[in-house]
């Protein structure tokens, strides 16, 4: 309680005066356009988070209102036009946002769209391609409900999330797997249970097209791209931009990394891969490929509440502007031992 009124007041206080702007570019945020990730768009945030793990969720209402916010402050582009900011083409310099989500769930479609549609905002999807039309979920979703339901806290670890994120941070996609098989085995979950993370279909996507949305890609997996072989990662990033570009009948020129993780080798993959913009959730940029790396900031319900759980202009403005950076710092591993 008294970290959220230091937050909330210490966020008035930066944001009146103009602080948030210079704390974020001491702790590297750099010039450009402001682009925006979400996760999963949901109808109700307490229901949801039952089962979801609730920093990847933000409630229709709570969008709405950032959405307001920031609308009254940035020009909303498309993410081909933030592309042209980023590359020098456009040398406008009056404040440009994008909007993207990042995993390609279903409930985008379902309450997303028709939100942008009606105020004529312009997004960007980023989409997991082995997964569209699948009819199965997210392995980190799977793996966060298994955990949850066997959870228990320790000294280490105190949430089934920071479980969740370290087995994800530390691990394999096919040891994961292996831990989540061996769980299944043990206590399974009712199919009914997955139905809310399912991913959009690519009937879908070819309407969200339509609309005028980006649809971008995600790898086909989820993988984290630092924690796999060399060939796993090609065929992520090579594979997923090939489907979307057949199925869709449209150009691929967005990747974003998976929880935001990479290194060079990642970099240099989504070079390879043919991609010409990449999309990071922190302010560190490959000084190589600073186009493979742009900065995002990630946001949820909760991302922008003051002290009385209300919805805060003030904390939104240092949430983009990366004030809190200044403090907390960056919490992703970028190189590998000896780069």
């Amino acid at each position: 309680m008294i970290r959220n009124w230091i937050k909330t007041g210490a966020a008035q206080v930066m944001s009146g005066t103009g602080l948030d702007r210079l704390a974020g570019s001491l702790s590297g945020a750099k010039g450009g356009p402001l682009i925006i990730g979400y996760h999963r768009v949901v109808e109700d945030f307490a229901y949801s988070a039952k089962t979801s793990i609730p920093s990847m969720l933000v409630s229709l209402r709570m969008l709405e209102q950032h959405l307001d916010w920031i609308g009254q402050r940035f020009r909303f582009i498309s993410l081909d036009e933030a592309g042209a900011r980023l590359e020098g083409r456009d040398s406008r310099k009056d404040p440009v946002a994008a909007i993207t989500f990042d995993d390609g769930y279903r409930d985008f479609f379902d309450h997303a769209l028709p939100l942008l549609k009606r105020k004529g905002i312009p997004a960007a999807v980023f989409v997991v391609t082995d997964l569209v039309g699948a009819g199965r979920v997210q392995i980190h979703d799977k793996l966060y409900l298994l955990l949850a339901r066997r959870f228990k806290p320790n000294r280490g670890v105190k949430t089934p999330y920071q479980a969740t994120r370290a087995l994800i941070e530390g691990s394999s996609q096919t040891e994961i797997e292996a831990v989540i098989q061996t769980m299944e085995s043990e206590a399974p979950i009712p199919e009914d249970t997955f139905r809310p993370f399912y991913s959009l279909t690519w009937e879908m996507l070819d309407e969200i097209r339509r609309a005028g949305m980006t649809i971008g890609s995600h790898t086909r997996t989820h993988v984290l791209m630092t924690k796999e072989s060399g060939q796993r990662v090609r065929e992520e990033t090579v594979g997923s931009r090939k489907e979307i570009e057949e199925r869709l009948g449209t150009s691929v020129q967005h990747f974003a990394y998976p929880s935001g993780v990479f290194n060079r080798a990642a970099v240099d993959a989504v070079a390879a891969a043919g991609y010409r913009f990449g999309y990071t959730t922190c302010s560190h940029q490959d000084a190589r490929r600073p186009l493979l790396t742009a900065p995002r900031t990630l946001l949820w319900e909760n991302s922008c509440l003051d002290s009385h759980g209300l919805f805060s202009g003030s904390i939104l403005s240092c949430q983009i502007h990366r004030a809190f950076d200044l403090l907390s710092g960056c919490r992703q591993i970028h190189c590998q031992p000896g780069e």
